[in-house]
């Protein structure tokens, strides 16, 4: 285990109760330059692997495009690119979709991946994006981004903690200073500045008690803004709930462990137009580890009252591997996990599948994937069976292909 997949799963778990940032695997050196290196060689293999060219028809599917499930039909994808649905004679290659259902690319709106074999792990379980949450070394990040056949990597910010808190723990400890801490909000802008000037496609903040007050919150937010980032913010309690949805934040990250929201509090986010990534899925292993502390009903309900008053839930799972810590959520297989907790907590499945597919896509400003329509791009899941009837049937996986390139290692088994 690597210190950064320590640090990462710290980042998460600490924000979240009074755990010691120091468990099992702390000691262990991690060498930012010797992992880029490693993730960019395999990058490099990758890329150089002979990849089919042509169009490629796969027949005999149901589609569900994002929104509904249409009758059966065929889907053929050219490159990287869906170019139609419908009868093709012309195509290179035909696949028998033996009457599955074909789904656009699953995406994961919060996961920490750290190496390529993190990458293989969300590809193989048909996750084709996913949102890295934290990035404390611009190369290192960048080495997780555009590998060909792999999950398209959507990068954010060095977290914006306050001096003092649990997350600055988490920064200090991977710089070994405070340089990058946000000390007071007469400093905000200038370190949002800071923060976008390497281009990660949105900006990191932290809501939490001790932590950011509500003007410096309110300033990062703003430049975010002017900056042209979305903003997503870790809230994992009420007050932190308040405070991301007072600053304006465009995503609110986690759901409370404490209290659920109020009804008044959701239609005030839905108002706003904000939206909420609850990530039930690390929730509820953290309420399973500490019961007498974490209250995973209040997570629940909360997801209840977002979904009552017309939040936009978006599908994120927190995944990381870190033995030793409380909270290990495996990279992949916990996104079929993450939407059953979903549909436990009142959505139906097709509005689970959208929170994961088109629903996040269109939050996240990723126009050109989450529907499968022409034009799109060629990130695809084959089931055997049906999750409109059964969200189960998410891991009945036959095929995946990431940007037209079918996935090569083994499919994800349950």
């Amino acid at each position: 285990m690597s210190i950064l997949s320590f640090l990462y799963a710290s980042f998460l778990l600490l924000s979240l109760g009074d755990a010691c940032p120091f468990h099992e695997g702390a000691g262990v050196v991690f060498n930012y330059t010797i992992t880029t290196t490693e993730n960019n060689n395999f990058r490099s293999a990758q890329r150089d692997a002979p990849i089919s060219k042509g169009k490629i028809a796969i027949n005999n599917v149901r589609v569900f495009d994002g929104h509904r499930i249409l009758p059966a039909t065929t889907v053929i994808i050219e490159n990287d690119t869906i170019r139609s649905i419908g009868h093709s004679s012309d195509a290179n290659t035909h696949i028998d979709g033996n009457g599955g259902v074909l789904l656009p690319g699953f995406i994961d709106a919060h996961a920490h991946p750290s190496n390529f074999t993190d990458l293989q792990d969300l590809s193989r379980y048909g996750v084709t994006t996913a949102m890295l949450m934290a990035c404390f070394q611009p190369q290192f990040c960048q080495s997780l981004k555009n590998h060909t056949g792999l999950v398209d990597i959507v990068a954010g910010s060095l977290p914006a903690a306050a001096p003092g808190s649990i997350h600055a723990n988490i920064v200090v400890a991977v710089d070994g200073n405070e340089d990058r801490l946000v000390k007071n909000a007469s400093v905000a802008s200038q370190w949002v500045d800071d923060a976008v000037a390497w281009g990660p496609e949105f900006v990191k903040l932290i809501a939490e008690s001790p932590g950011l007050d509500q003007q410096t919150l309110d300033i990062l937010t703003k430049r975010s803004h002017e900056h042209g980032k979305r903003v997503a913010c870790h809230a994992s309690a009420l007050d932190a709930y308040t405070q991301a949805a007072t600053a304006g934040v465009d995503n609110i990250q986690h759901a409370p462990l404490d209290q659920p929201i109020s009804a008044s509090l959701a239609k005030r986010i839905a108002s706003r137009g904000q939206v909420a990534t609850p990530t039930l899925t690390i929730l509820r292993a953290i309420s399973d580890a500490s019961p007498a502390t974490r209250n995973y009903t209040a997570a629940e309900e909360s997801v209840r009252q977002l979904k009552e008053a017309g939040v936009p839930i978006v599908a994120g799972t927190d995944a990381n591997l870190v033995q030793g810590l409380i909270a290990i959520v495996p990279f992949g297989i916990s996104l079929h996990e993450e939407l059953q907790l979903l549909v436990n907590a009142g959505l139906s499945p097709a509005e689970a599948l959208r929170a994961a597919t088109s629903v996040a896509a269109k939050h996240w400003g990723l126009s050109d994937r989450g529907v499968i329509a022409p034009g799109k791009r060629a990130d695809l899941v084959l089931l055997s069976g049906n999750p409109l009837e059964d969200i189960g049937a998410t891991k009945t996986i036959q095929r995946v292909w990431l940007a037209g390139v079918e996935f090569s290692g083994a499919i994800g088994t349950f």
